[in-house]
């Protein structure tokens, strides 16, 4: 399989039904982890909507292009975009995350330091994800899960397996290109 290839297998999930609460969002942020693939970064895309349900940013991940910054997971890229661009936002309850892919513990930790209520992925991430892991975490980090709801969006099967595989296409590249560093 092809970058190519999903691009034109997204073409085809893009008209599949709405039925699932979550499918427009996930739409998003796998169109986003499509972007970060094609311009060599994990491909991995994040979107912030707010308790109306207005989306107020999106993004991908840029750790290799346009220039390594190791910070710069899809979730950081967007958390980073709204608290520049909306100082003015007190709290974040109410708001929810989707991501393309199971966040990292980098991510995981910054979305509960932000205050994020909701944080949804459609994909696992059986190699760095979070979720499974949330009770190692210091009593701190515990303490603030507690005010987060974190699950699987509710999205079509073929949604969730693109962000798988736009996800593992990207993986192996981009380890490569970390470790070389």
């Amino acid at each position: 399989m092809t970058l190519q290839d999903l691009e034109a297998r997204f073409a085809g999930v893009s008209g599949e039904p709405t039925d699932y609460e979550d499918q427009q969002l996930g739409m998003v942020a796998c169109q986003e982890a499509l972007r970060a693939a094609l311009r060599g970064n994990y491909g991995v895309g994040a979107v912030l909507v707010d308790p109306q349900g207005t989306v107020v940013e999106q993004g991908q991940n840029a750790v290799f292009y346009p220039h390594f910054r190791s910070d710069l997971h899809a979730e950081m890229v967007v958390m980073n975009a709204f608290e520049d661009r909306h100082p003015e936002v007190e709290t974040t309850r109410g708001y929810a995350l989707v991501s393309s892919i199971e966040p990292c513990p980098m991510c995981f930790a910054r979305l509960l330091a932000a205050g994020v209520q909701t944080v949804k992925f459609l994909a696992e991430d059986a190699w760095g994800g979070m979720l499974k892991h949330r009770q190692h975490l210091p009593d701190a980090w515990q303490r603030l899960g507690q005010r987060q709801a974190i699950s699987q969006a509710d999205v079509s099967e073929s949604l969730r397996q693109f962000a798988r595989d736009v996800f593992l296409l990207t993986l192996d590249l981009c380890r490569e290109k970390l470790w070389s560093r």
